[in-house]
């Protein structure tokens, strides 16, 4: 079983989903923020790769018909070898 810790949300490929809607829908990023009831400075924030408080991620996951549980990763554990290994020599 995996930890929470482990998994990871990869937000711009979310963003890059919920963009392809837009154009889909032939929508401006206003019309969006209009139509979900989102701040267009949320948006705009998330142009610049920063992330939207857990509603705006909400209504844009309702508006764009995207599952977010779809964008979660498991980042992999590093090796067992690499969790061991340090920058010191080892003492004689």
């Amino acid at each position: 079983m995996r930890k929470l810790c482990d998994m990871k949300f990869d937000f711009e490929k979310f963003y890059q989903a919920v963009n392809a809607k837009r154009e889909e829908r032939a929508a401006s990023w206003r019309q969006v923020a209009r139509e979900i009831g989102i701040g267009k400075s949320t948006l705009a924030r998330m142009s610049q790769n920063k992330r939207p408080d857990a509603d705006g991620l909400a209504a844009l996951s309702f508006w764009a018909q995207l599952n977010p549980a779809d964008f979660v990763f498991v980042e992999p554990a590093p090796t067992q070898a690499a969790a061991f290994r340090t920058d010191s020599q080892p003492s004689v």
